[in-house]
C-alpha cells in the first residue's frame, strides 16, 4: 500500500511533455458569409440592353457616356411601326413616345422583359425616348422597325373603322363593336327602360341581329340588316338589365359591326 501511494504521489507530480493538440481553427468570416456580386458597370448594362434590341450598343436610340437614358429623333412616313424599349441595372423603366403635336404618350414597362409597342403613325417628326428611374450604371434604350405582325395592324383597322362609326357620341349612350365570320355577341349592362338601337356593319352583304335581356328573355326576334355601312336604328323597350346583342354574317365571310343604345329621350 505504502508503494501504491507513492507511485500515485510521482505520477501526479510529472507534467505532459507529448505534441500538444491542435488547436481547433476560427472560422473566418469570409468562408461563412456570402459575398454580394457588385452592381453591373454601366458598360455592361449598355450591352445587355444592346443584346435584348439586337443592335449595336453604339447604334442610334441607344445611351452615351453623358446619360443613361436612350432616345431616337426622327422623321417617318405615314405606316405602321414597332417601337421597342429595353432596360438594365435597374428594376424597370418608362418609354413615352411624343409626336409633332407634342402630346407624349407613356408606357412604363420592366426590365425583365422588353416593350413591344404597336405605333400606328400619320406621318412626320417622331421623338422616342427610354428613361430609368435613376442614374447610371442603369442603361435603356430604344429602337423603331416597320410593324410585321398583320394581326396587329388588322386590330388597329378595326379599332379605327369602330371609332369612326356612329359619331357623334350622345349623351348616355352605351356603345359597343364586334368583329368575325361567326356568330357573336356582347353585352351592355343598361338599365330597364326605352332605347334606341343604333346598328350598322360592313363586310357581308347582309347580317344577322338579335336581342336578349341578360337573363335570356327576346327583345328583338332575329332581323336581317343590310350591311352598306349606314346605321339602321329600331325602337327597344328593355325590360329588366342588360341588352344582349348577338350578329352573324349570313354569308360567313368576316363582318364587322358597331352598336350602340341610346335612351328614347334622346335624338
Amino acid at each position: 500500500m505504502f508503494l501504491a501511494a507513492f507511485a500515485a504521489v510521482v505520477l501526479a507530480g510529472c507534467e505532459y511533455t507529448g505534441p500538444e493538440e491542435p488547436a481547433a481553427a476560427a472560422s473566418s468570416p469570409a468562408t461563412t458569409r456570402l459575398e454580394t456580386p457588385p452592381p453591373a458597370s454601366f458598360e455592361h448594362n449598355v450591352e445587355e440592353v444592346a443584346r435584348k434590341l439586337k443592335v449595336a450598343p453604339t447604334d442610334a436610340g441607344m445611351p452615351s457616356d453623358a446619360e443613361p437614358a436612350g432616345k431616337l429623333v426622327l422623321a417617318l412616313g405615314p405606316g405602321d411601326y414597332t417601337i421597342t424599349g429595353a432596360c438594365a441595372g435597374v428594376y424597370g423603366a418608362k418609354l413615352t413616345v411624343t409626336r409633332e403635336d407634342g402630346v407624349p404618350e407613356a408606357a412604363y414597362f420592366e426590365c425583365k422583359d422588353t416593350l413591344d409597342k404597336f405605333f400606328r403613325h400619320d406621318g412626320g417628326p417622331l421623338t422616342i425616348s427610354a428613361v430609368p428611374p435613376e442614374g447610371k450604371p442603369a442603361a435603356t434604350g430604344v429602337s423603331v422597325q416597320r410593324n410585321q405582325d398583320p394581326r396587329a395592324s388588322a386590330l388597329e383597322d378595326f379599332s379605327d373603322w369602330s371609332g369612326e362609326q356612329l359619331q357623334p357620341p350622345v349623351p348616355g349612350e352605351l356603345r359597343g363593336a364586334s368583329s368575325g365570320n361567326a356568330r357573336t355577341g356582347t353585352t351592355l349592362m343598361a338599365d330597364p327602360g326605352q332605347y334606341h338601337l343604333d346598328f350598322l356593319c360592313a363586310g357581308p352583304n347582309f347580317a344577322e341581329l338579335s336581342v336578349s335581356t341578360a337573363a335570356g328573355a327576346e327583345v328583338l326576334a332575329p332581323v336581317r340588316v343590310p350591311c352598306d355601312g349606314q346605321a339602321v336604328r329600331m325602337p327597344l323597350l328593355l325590360p329588366s338589365k342588360g341588352a344582349d346583342i348577338y350578329m352573324s354574317p349570313l354569308e360567313g365571310i368576316d363582318g364587322r359591326y358597331a352598336y350602340r343604345l341610346v335612351p328614347a329621350g334622346q335624338p
